[in-house]
């Protein structure tokens, strides 16, 4: 039972790196991510607000000659633009590599490689524990 022990111990030894490594890399992934929300929100509010001031100036400097157009023209352009967008943040996001992707491929080359020492272990040979 001495090897089974020792082997049960590697093999919890083992896990137990492998889920502080998943750890590590979801706390990475989590502070990026977050980092990114961040930059795309603030950026976000300042874009509108941009796109806010420069429509008021153009649908004003327009106004006399074009009436409501120039409002109807820059919601169609508003809309095409958030479709665009729409489209490419969900080609994007379906795209992206799935989470714990390196942590799940050490993890079956680890069970490779216990499967491989299983198999190439010698027999029992009733040597007590100690």
């Amino acid at each position: 039972m001495g090897p089974l022990r020792r082997a049960g111990q590697s093999l919890l030894a083992l896990a137990l790196a492998r889920a502080e490594f998943a750890s590590i890399e979801l706390s990475l992934a989590a502070r990026a991510a977050l980092g990114w929300v961040f930059a795309a929100l603030a950026a976000s509010v300042l874009a509108m607000l941009a796109l806010i001031a420069l429509s008021a100036t153009l649908v004003a400097a327009l106004w006399d000659h074009y009436s409501w157009y120039p409002l109807a023209a820059l919601a169609l352009l508003y809309c095409g633009a958030t479709v665009l967008l729409l489209a490419w943040l969900a080609r994007s996001v379906s795209a992206a590599p799935p989470l714990l992707r390196e942590t799940f491929a050490e993890l079956a080359k680890d069970a490779a490689a216990v499967q491989r020492a299983a198999a190439t272990a010698p027999e029992e040979d009733g040597e007590p524990d100690g």
